[in-house]
């Protein structure tokens, strides 16, 4: 028996150990997605990942840590950038969840935004079959590899070098839509490249939104939990962001917002929706918190240890901050589970329980 063949038993046994788990957790309830998940070899898609200190992990050097990694239930840092990662192998456990929320059924037709490694469109083309699935990521050499390996696990789905913000009207109209990558609001394309019946399940600041299109520009759905995911990538050099303005020399003032809240899961899901890729800085050593906050507008605050917090920058972001709390306060500090989004031509907004409840206005509208 060569290497490669010690290989694929080892991941075969893993794998199965993998799936075991996953059917014990209670995440893979469809026979049909537990059979997709025992096909697929993860291994195939995942030749390297890199650990949390940025070491590459690989079959060719650590060959027991790399098959172990592969098939556990965590999200794998597959490609760095500057040292800093852009792109990932999804948690496991997490794919199952979205794939389940498409509600796919036989017949379905599939756009896939995020191509990544290419295991999740292996894993939908194994439910529904190549043609059925149409795979798109922006960057030419992550397409190119994931084909290869896709074609290496014998699956052949359409992969497309392209914007995912645009979709792919070529194959539209789509019965599902779903993003591997976090956006900070539903891109106007994928409603119009759904189908009637159409469901989009993607990534929304920190939590996992599933819409159900109403017409070429309306939608409205409700959060189903919280979900961390690289933002969606475009073409092209992005604008570099306004230098922050200094906030540590402006006058201060005492903050509504304890520096505790800085760290609630929850809280952090309704600003990430409303304020998206904000720029946080916690002191942690010092008792309370030292903390700092920047907004791409260029917009920073600063909160002290001693309670009184600066703003600068174009608006007063801590002051929005401090809103958004006293919102969150009031309602009971609802989790992801209680929003929801509607989209209404260029307006889009996050409800609380109901979308005739209280809500706010994403920005970029």
């Amino acid at each position: 028996m060569d290497r490669t063949e010690e290989t694929d038993r080892a991941a075969l046994r893993l794998r199965t150990e993998l799936v075991e788990g996953l059917d014990a957790a209670g995440v893979l309830p469809d026979p049909a997605w537990r059979a997709a998940f025992a096909a697929v070899p993860r291994h195939v898609f995942v030749p390297y990942f890199y650990d949390v200190s940025g070491l590459r992990i690989s079959g060719e050097r650590r060959r027991e840590a790399w098959l172990r990694g592969v098939h556990s239930d965590q999200a794998l840092v597959t490609r760095r950038q500057a040292g800093e990662p852009v792109s990932s192998s999804s948690q496991p456990s997490l794919m199952a969840s979205m794939l389940h929320a498409l509600e796919v059924e036989d017949g379905c037709r599939v756009l896939e935004i995020g191509t990544g490694t290419g295991y999740n469109a292996a894993l939908l083309a194994h439910r529904l079959g190549d043609a059925a699935v149409t795979s798109v990521d922006v960057v030419p050499e992550i397409t190119a590899i994931a084909r290869a390996r896709l074609a290496a696990a014998g699956y052949g789905p359409r992969v497309v070098t392209a914007d995912g913000a645009l979709g792919w009207p070529e194959g539209a109209p789509y019965d599902r839509i779903i993003a591997t990558c976090r956006v900070d609001r539903v891109p106007p394309a994928w409603l119009r490249q759904s189908g009637r019946a159409g469901l989009i399940v993607a990534p929304l600041g920190h939590g996992l939104v599933r819409v159900e299109p109403e017409g070429p520009d309306r939608a409205s759905g409700r959060f189903l939990g919280a979900a961390y995911f690289m933002p969606l990538r475009r073409p092209g050099p992005q604008p570099p962001a306004p230098s922050a303005a200094d906030a540590s020399g402006s006058a201060g003032r005492p903050s509504r917002l304890p520096a505790v809240a800085v760290g609630d899961v929850d809280f952090r899901f309704v600003v990430s929706v409303l304020e998206p890729d904000l720029d946080w800085r916690v002191d942690a050593a010092v008792a309370p918190r030292s903390v700092s906050v920047r907004a791409a507008d260029g917009s920073s605050a600063r909160r002290f240890p001693d309670g009184t917090v600066t703003e600068a920058g174009p608006r007063r972001l801590w002051s929005a901050l401090e809103e958004y709390h006293a919102d969150f306060e009031e309602a009971g500090r609802p989790g992801p589970e209680r929003y929801g989004l509607t989209v209404e031509g260029e307006q889009q907004w996050l409800w609380l329980d109901s979308p005739d409840g209280p809500r706010r206005s994403l920005p970029g509208g």
